[in-house]
């Protein structure tokens, strides 16, 4: 996704200030998603005079979400009917909106979209590898904690040892492990080893409370082996990842919510159920053809300029004559 720069962060610093629009000057915008419609708002308050051509009878393009009562036919024709629950919805393209997509989030701000937290990294969610812990899921926090914890106690030792001599002073030295102490939870031997310290982190096998069985019980760790499997390690470091890291948000009531709010900016310039079949361009302008998909009937649109949103896998597709 990032490759596509779909999940890469923006630079955006503010929305664009696009001046100097010859009067009558036109533009036809070729898809009503997010990135089509945001550029007909913004041409449309720079005074052009902007058309929006959608082949399908939505606004937001891939970002959408469905719900009970909905029916989605295939590319191969296969008819797949929605029966949530009221109030249960799916989202089939992105869900989550990372905290660096700036622009975005503007405007969602600015067209009224309501955000809450979306939960991206769940401490209490299960780690699963079926070469791991007996082929048992675990809980993300216990295997998280012992890692550090594993691997704070190797490293302690490589330090002990003088292993790490040529790279450190010894005031680094002294301070590295006095980290690795803290960090990794490690016991008065800098070793990792089940204690109610330790099970303050990755949970105990009975939590504290009240009465008279109040008291704690530590829980047991588990053996470096385990937690050094790939699928485990992998699945930690992956929220490391900077298009990853929380805080993560979404809309309230599914993601097809941005789209609405873009479509209710730029409503009497969409005209849906528009199959693009050309693209032409030529010394004074371009023309657009375009089947009307309920009346199959063939249209033509002009402008001076085009905006085109389509994917490159559709618009391979398309009878393109532009230079």
């Amino acid at each position: 996704m990032t490759a596509l720069g779909h999940a890469a962060p923006t630079t955006f610093s503010g929305p664009p200030r696009l001046t100097g629009a010859r009067k009558g000057a036109s533009v036809i915008v070729l898809g009503a998603g997010l990135a089509g419609m945001l550029a007909a708002y913004e041409l449309a308050k720079a005074g052009y005079k902007v058309q929006i051509l959608e082949y399908q009878t939505r606004p937001g393009g891939r970002n959408w979400s469905l719900r009970g009562g909905d029916s989605y036919t295939e590319v191969g024709g296969a008819t797949q009917k929605v029966a949530f629950a009221p109030g249960n919805y799916l989202n089939p393209g992105p869900w989550r909106i990372p905290y660096h997509h700036r622009g975005l989030l503007h405007y969602c701000q600015q067209f009224g979209v309501a955000l809450e937290p979306f939960i991206q990294l769940n401490h209490n969610a299960y780690v699963h590898s079926s070469k791991a812990f007996g082929g048992k899921p675990q809980r993300y926090r216990e295997v998280a904690v012992d890692f550090k914890g594993h691997i704070s106690e190797l490293l302690a030792k490589a330090v002990n040892q003088n292993a790490l001599d040529d790279k450190l002073t010894k005031e680094d030295r002294e301070r590295l492990l006095e980290a690795l102490r803290g960090w990794g939870v490690l016991d008065k031997n800098m070793a990792y080893s089940s204690s109610l310290k330790v099970s303050a982190q990755r949970g105990y096998d009975h939590a504290p409370g009240g009465g008279v069985d109040g008291a704690p019980t530590p829980s047991q760790i588990f053996g470096l082996k385990d937690v050094l499997d790939p699928k485990i390690w992998n699945t930690m470091s992956f929220y490391f990842n900077y298009v990853m890291q929380t805080t993560m948000f979404q809309p309230v009531g599914g993601m097809d919510m941005i789209g609405k709010a873009f479509a209710r900016q730029v409503r009497n310039l969409i005209t849906y159920n528009a199959k693009v079949t050309k693209i032409a361009q030529g010394e004074n302008g371009v023309t657009i053809t375009y089947q009307d998909i309920p009346s199959n009937a063939v249209r033509e649109v002009k402008a001076d300029w085009c905006v085109c949103t389509i994917p490159a896998s559709i618009l391979s597709q398309l009878d393109v004559q532009v230079s």
